[in-house]
């Protein structure tokens, strides 16, 4: 069987198509790179805020350490999965080496502009991991903070 012919004059847009998602695909790539450098980063102040307590908190600072593991918990959960699927090409020439131009081009525009809505759903779950850790990281440090005024009302 063989498949439809394409006549390549009658898509004169795909230039412009695989252009568009193209600098979509490294727009992407650029804010899951940020994002995941912001977790590393919230991460790494979870463990500065933990280790700034001591091994020796009051309540107010236990506390804060407990808010901060799970900030840096999340902002872990915020790495993962680190997505960005791609198109295997041993894949893409097994199946369409003896196919016409047009056809493997459309599949595969088709196959990218899928897997870039699966990969943007992927970044607005990382993104909203990133808001919580950041959230849970604030309220720990305010936990420290308060805790340290009710010791000097207290003193």
């Amino acid at each position: 069987m063989t498949s439809p012919r394409l006549d390549p004059s009658r898509i004169p847009s795909f230039d412009v198509i695989e252009s568009a998602l193209t600098r979509e695909e490294d727009s992407y790539r650029a804010r899951a790179a940020s994002i995941d450098t912001k977790a590393g980063i919230l991460l790494s102040g979870a463990g500065v805020l933990v280790a700034l307590v001591g091994a020796r908190p009051s309540v107010a600072g236990l506390l804060a350490q407990g808010v901060a593991i799970g900030a840096g918990a999340v902002a872990v959960g915020a790495l993962w999965p680190r997505v960005d699927k791609g198109i295997r090409p041993g894949k893409l020439r097994d199946r369409y080496l003896t196919q016409q131009a047009a056809l493997t081009r459309l599949v595969l525009l088709n196959t990218r502009i899928d897997l870039h809505a699966k990969d943007e759903e992927h970044l607005v779950q990382k993104a909203r991991r990133l808001r919580l850790a950041t959230l849970l990281l604030l309220a720990a440090a305010a936990v420290v903070v308060v805790g340290g005024m009710v010791d000097v009302i207290r003193n």
